[in-house]
């Protein structure tokens, strides 16, 4: 009975990252507007975090560092599961378990930059209301610079 049990929570397990076979196609590029596969990855990852979110070609801006201030790449966050020996599905749940995912309303979609989502991997400090707005006008300082 026991051995059962184990088995079908090894499947839940399993299935709940049915898209990690795909996630050497994540990554590829800097470019913050997420592929079909970051997407689906995403969406998978985050299924608690995101509510009805759909990360489905949407632009991500990542942050990372101890406070979360760091303005990151996509191909950061998936860089270490392109990595031979992070294909366990317990580095993907560990990874998806340490970021926040920020879903950014239509108004703070405009003064960002056009980015819909933000994930803060690994801070030690939770981004709402003012570090929160920090990032956002960060994210639109960071696109100024670039015109």
């Amino acid at each position: 009975m026991i051995r059962l049990i184990t088995i079908l929570c090894l499947a839940v397990g399993i299935n709940s990252f049915g898209q990690i076979s795909e996630v050497h196609k994540c990554g590829l590029d800097d470019n913050p507007a997420l592929n079909e596969f970051e997407g689906k990855y995403f969406n998978e990852a985050f299924l608690e975090k995101r509510h009805d979110f759909d990360f489905s070609g949407k632009k991500v801006a990542v942050f990372t560092g101890s406070s979360g201030t760091v303005l990151s790449t996509k191909s950061y966050y998936f860089h270490p599961f392109h990595i031979q020996e992070n294909q366990d599905l317990d580095d993907h749940a560990y990874r998806a378990r340490g970021t926040q995912v920020l879903v950014l309303t239509e108004e703070e979609k405009e003064l960002s930059g056009g980015y819909d989502v933000i994930l803060v991997v690994w801070s030690k400090i939770q981004k709402e209301g003012k570090s929160r707005a920090r990032l956002i006008k960060q994210l639109h300082e960071n696109n100024e610079e670039k015109k």
